[in-house]
């Protein structure tokens, strides 16, 4: 039994592959490719490195954004009854929670429907991402626009940037780890088929990534 070895570009890789029934390529090789030519990653190892360390990232945010709500809104001094937000009237502790799950839903759904090519999570995400952003500007604005509003405007800028922290924090914690997710697949994915990504090819102009190709004979 001999190992042939050869390296390919990704597009001619992908070219060897079976096509389905409508000679369009496999939906999962279309995935892979789409993960490697935005994350662009130059090896394997650096795959796990970088699923390891988007992942730590991810959960270290995630994890410091609830020592925030709960430090800076669920026992803090705020009057949860003042500034009800007329989005659904939720009030500021309510508020707070809704766009941490927003922001993580949203990036999730961003991140994910990238790398797919679906319309509908596109834009369910962008319908959180707004709703989010009202919830962080509201106390601003209200203060800054509504007369007899029940909050001082120091108290309401406090509140949008506490929101605002959390909104940020959030979604870059979210995005992180849904960037360790697909990479995590794409290593499976990758194992599975019997490819090993070899790197970038340094002759290429445009910086492909490269893989390497074993068939057992």
């Amino acid at each position: 039994m001999t190992e042939a070895d050869a390296t390919l570009d990704f597009d001619e890789l992908v070219g060897g592959l079976p096509s389905s029934s409508n000679g369009q390529l496999p939906q999962d090789t279309e995935f892979a490719e789409r993960i490697i030519r935005r994350l662009k990653p130059e090896n394997q190892q650096q795959m796990f490195d970088l699923a390891a360390r988007q992942s730590k990232i991810g959960g270290m945010l995630i994890t410091l954004m609830v020592v925030v709500w709960w430090l800076f809104i669920g026992v803090d001094q705020d009057d949860m009854s003042a500034g009800v937000s007329v989005f659904f009237g939720l009030d500021f502790g309510q508020a707070a929670l809704a766009v941490m799950g927003l922001s993580i839903g949203s990036a999730i759904l961003t991140e994910f429907s990238r790398d797919m090519g679906k319309i509908l999570p596109s834009t369910v995400a962008g319908g959180m991402l707004i709703l989010a952003g009202l919830y962080v500007a509201e106390p601003f604005v209200s203060a800054l626009f509504l007369s007899g509003f029940d909050l001082t405007m120091s108290e309401s800028i406090w509140r949008s940037v506490r929101l605002g922290v959390l909104w940020a924090g959030m979604s870059f914690g979210a995005y992180q780890i849904v960037n360790a997710m697909l990479l995590n697949w794409l290593i499976r994915f990758l194992d599975s088929n019997g490819y090993d990504f070899s790197g970038i090819g340094e002759s290429s102009q445009e910086m492909e990534p490269r893989l390497t190709l074993s068939q057992d004979g």
